[in-house]
């Protein structure tokens, strides 16, 4: 694509749009202090610390209350902001006290206003009051940002779907490294920083971060470690016969995609081919299950349904899969508890996924947009285990 940044008018949509839904709730304006949140209406995106960062929404106007350390990047005339409130650090800066400030500026202290948490997050040893102490008006909390962030524009889906390309990349370097003997994580270091200098070699200024991660993040977990899905161990050597899970996930204007992979290292057993046909199958059932308007719990029921044939439902330790766009996880999920109707413009990691003890575990992803006519695939890697075999010379 062209362009990796967002038309300045999709902002200018959603904060019309945000604005809509507070008012018809009664609200005169609405107050930010979640850093994707400010950045999902504003485009000003920050490092999120014990500093508050206070973004005020109203219909005439919209400002910000920063550290001093942000004054000079908030004032960016890509973002879109109208004025700066700044103090100088906490806790000797008093950033409430400017919130309050920037209020009473606007017009708006003694008003009705939304806000998506009361006052700031207490992170990174912040303690602060709640605006609702502060304001003399009344502040409720609501939820309207999460809820605009489900469906994604075009622009939106754009750029998941150059992460995506680059996902390919990445994946492809990753499997091209693992070898027997090797730690994951120094595989892993290796192939991020490779990965990472090819995407900034052919994207160029084009490219912006937008936080710590790296371009492209490519990690994996090996043997035994597979069997517990959110392990951050990757220091336990590969072996040959060792079952791999990996997952790559490259980064471009804010937005990230998922990729999944199970490798095999060597030449398959049985039992890992034939847990590896399931796996794989089962993922092709829940793709195939995903349509607008059909319930996100049909997605797993169909799923399980299957692994009960399988003989495999004891080795399940998570859903089917979830949202992403600005965050690894966002909702809806596709969760036998969550209530609702898949929409257009929704995105899924679809991951469907088990875990044999003394074998390894099973999980595949990709991620998906969901059209108007059933979906498209956005990852696209070998899914086949001849495909994802590692040969070695054991």
């Amino acid at each position: 694509m062209d362009s990796l940044k967002l038309p300045r008018a999709e902002y200018q949509d959603r904060t019309e749009t945000l604005l809509s839904h507070a008012h018809a709730d009664g609200y005169d304006a609405v107050l930010l202090f979640g850093s994707l949140n400010i950045q999902y209406i504003s485009g000003m995106y920050h490092l999120p610390t014990e500093r508050p960062v206070v973004l005020a929404v109203t219909d005439k106007q919209m400002d910000i209350v920063v550290p001093r350390l942000e004054k000079e990047h908030a004032e960016r005339d890509s973002f879109l902001i109208d004025d700066v409130h700044v103090y100088f650090d906490y806790p000797q800066g008093q950033p409430m006290d400017r919130v309050v400030t920037m209020c009473e500026s606007l017009g708006i202290a003694d008003s009705t206003i939304a806000v998506d948490t009361d006052g700031s997050p207490g992170r990174n040893g912040y303690q602060g009051p709640a605006l609702s102490e502060l304001l003399p008006g009344t502040v409720h909390t609501e939820d309207y940002i999460t809820s605009m962030r489900e469906q994604k524009s075009q622009s939106e889906i754009e750029l998941i779907q150059e992460a995506s390309t680059w996902a390919t990349l990445g994946h492809r370097l990753l499997q091209e490294r693992i070898e027997p003997g090797r730690r994951p994580i120094v595989v892993s270091t290796e192939v991020e920083a490779e990965a990472s200098k090819t995407m900034l070699d052919t994207l160029g200024d084009r490219y912006e971060m937008m936080n710590w991660s790296a371009p492209m993040m490519c990690k994996f977990t090996t043997g035994e470690v597979t069997t517990r899905p959110h392990s951050v161990d990757q220091t336990t050597r590969i072996q040959s016969g060792d079952t791999i899970v990996t997952i790559v996930k490259p980064h471009v204007s804010g937005y990230t995609t998922e990729l999944e992979r199970t490798l095999i290292v060597g030449e398959p057993s049985e039992e890992q081919r034939h847990y590896f046909e399931i796996m794989r199958e089962s993922q092709e059932i829940a793709i195939e299950a995903i349509k607008p308007g059909v319930e996100y719990s049909t997605i797993e029921q169909e799923v399980l349904n299957y692994y009960e044939e399988q003989g495999v439902s004891e080795y399940v330790q998570h859903h089917i899969g979830h949202n992403i766009g600005l965050e690894g996880h966002e909702r809806p999920f596709l969760d036998l508890e969550y209530n609702g109707e898949i929409q257009p413009g929704e995105l899924y990691t679809v991951e469907p996924g088990f875990y044999v003890p003394d074998v390894g575990g099973f999980r595949h992803s990709d991620t998906i947009v969901v059209t108007e006519g059933g979906t498209e695939m956005l990852t696209n890697y070998p899914r086949q285990i001849s495909e994802l075999t590692i040969t070695t010379n054991a």
